[in-house]
C-alpha cells in the first residue's frame, strides 16, 4: 500500500468479501496474511514516511529488460541467468513476500529469513528447488501481495475472481479510465521502488502478464528491451494444471469449486499470446528477441550470447564465466514429464492452434 490508510488488513478483509470470501479448508492459508498486515504495520509506516517521497520523485537511469512469456515456459530459468550478471538488478523474493517495507528492512531480515530456509531445508513447492528469499520473484505477485486490489495474480487466490482479474489488469478491457490510470501509477511506483533497492541498475524483471501489455510498458519506458521465451504448448498447459494443484494447496484463500481450472488455463493462455503476437511488431527494432524454451535449455549460453548481441546488452564476456557456471549447475535439474489423455491432447490443441502454427510445434 502506497499510502497509511485505508489499513492493508483492512483491504485484505473487504477484498475477500468482494470475491466470496475464504474457504474453510483454506483458513490456514490466511495466518501469513493476518500476520503480515498486523506485525509489519508499524513498519509500513515507517517506511512510507521515511522513502514515500523519494520513490514518488525517483528516476530509473535506464529502462527495463522486461522476459516476456506465459506462465511455465522457461520465465524464471531465464530470469535466473540474466540475475548472474551483477550489471543488472532484480526483484526478489524477499522484495515480492514484504514489499511494504523491503527498502527499511531487507539487509536486516532476508539473512534470517535465508538462514531459517536452510535450517529447516524449506522448498519452494512452484519450482521444486530449496527455497531463497534471493531467488528472483515478480512484480505482478508483488501488486497482490501489497494489498493491491489490481493485482493481476488476485485469481490464484480467489479462483472466482480469474477471470475479470485477468481481463481488466492483464489485457486492460473493461475498466475504467480511473482504474487504468491508478494501475500505471500502481505497477510505476513499484518499479521505481525495485530500482531504489537496486541502487538504480538497469532491471530485468519477470512477469508472465507482462507479455500481453507490450504496448503499455512502451508508453511507460520506450527504451525497455524485451526477451521472449515460448514453449510447447503441451508441456506449458499440463505444467500449469500442476502450478494450479500447487497455489491450492499452499496459496489458495478460496476452492476452484464451480470454477473449470483447465479452462481458464486455456482461456489465458490463448488471450495472452495473441495479444502478444498483435503487439509485438510495434517493439522498435532492437529492442526485442525471442527464443525457444528447448534450444535455451540445451544450448543456454549461446542462446544468452545472442540476445546480449541482439539486444545490444553490454559485453557478453563480462558475465559469460558466470552464465556457464550457473546454466552447467542446472544440468541435474531434473524436468517433470508430463502426459495428457488423448482427448485432452486435442482440446489443447484445437484451442491453442494460432500459437502451435506460429512457432511450429507438432500436433503429436
Amino acid at each position: 500500500m502506497n499510502r497509511l490508510f485505508p489499513l492493508p488488513l483492512f483491504s485484505f478483509l473487504r477484498l475477500a468479501i468482494k470475491n466470496g470470501g475464504i474457504s474453510a479448508q483454506k483458513l490456514n492459508n490466511t495466518i501469513p496474511w493476518i500476520l503480515k498486515t498486523i506485525v509489519f504495520e508499524p513498519i509500513r509506516w515507517f517506511e512510507l514516511t521515511l522513502f514515500n517521497r523519494k520513490i514518488r520523485r525517483h528516476k530509473l537511469e535506464k529502462d527495463p529488460l522486461f522476459i516476456l512469456g506465459f506462465y511455465r515456459s522457461g520465465t524464471s530459468y531465464l530470469h535466473e541467468c540474466f540475475t548472474q550478471d551483477d550489471r543488472f538488478g532484480y526483484h526478489n523474493n524477499f522484495q515480492m513476500v514484504l514489499p511494504e517495507i523491503m527498502l527499511s528492512t531487507e539487509k536486516i531480515f532476508l539473512p534470517v529469513l535465508e538462514f531459517i530456509s536452510r535450517l529447516f531445508n524449506l522448498k519452494d513447492s512452484v519450482h521444486r528447488v530449496p527455497l531463497s528469499f534471493r531467488f528472483p520473484g515478480e512484480e505482478d505477485a508483488t501488486m497482490t501481495t501489497y494489498l493491491d486490489p489490481m493485482g493481476a495474480q488476485w485469481g490464484y487466490f480467489f479462483p472466482k475472481m480469474m477471470e475479470e482479474q485477468f481481463q481488466k489488469f492483464v489485457l486492460f478491457e473493461n475498466l475504467t479510465d480511473s482504474e487504468f490510470c491508478a494501475w500505471k501509477e500502481s505497477f510505476s511506483y513499484l518499479i521505481k521502488k525495485i530500482s531504489i533497492a537496486n541502487n538504480n541498475k538497469q532491471l530485468v524483471l519477470k512477469s508472465p502478464p507482462n507479455t500481453a501489455r507490450i504496448k503499455i510498458l512502451l508508453s511507460l519506458y520506450p527504451k525497455a528491451k524485451f526477451i521472449f521465451i515460448h514453449r510447447n504448448p503441451y508441456q506449458v498447459y499440463a505444467s500449469n494444471k500442476r502450478f494450479w494443484e500447487v497455489v491450492q494447496k499452499v496459496f489458495a484463500l478460496q476452492g476452484t469449486k464451480g470454477v473449470n481450472v483447465n479452462d481458464i488455463i486455456l482461456e489465458t493462455y490463448s488471450k495472452m499470446m495473441l495479444r502478444y503476437l498483435n503487439e509485438k511488431d510495434s517493439v522498435p527494432a532492437g529492442q526485442l528477441t525471442e527464443l525457444a524454451y528447448d534450444h535455451f535449455v540445451q544450448n543456454p549460453v549461446e542462446c544468452l550470447r545472442n540476445a546480449y548481441h541482439e539486444l545490444n546488452l553490454g559485453h557478453f564476456s563480462y558475465c559469460e564465466e558466470k552464465m556457464g557456471t550457473f546454466t552447467g549447475s542446472q544440468k541435474q535439474f531434473v524436468q517433470l514429464k508430463h502426459t495428457l489423455p488423448e482427448e485432452e491432447r486435442s482440446r489443447v490443441y484445437e484451442k491453442l492452434n494460432p500459437i502451435f502454427q506460429h512457432w511450429n510445434y507438432p500436433e503429436i
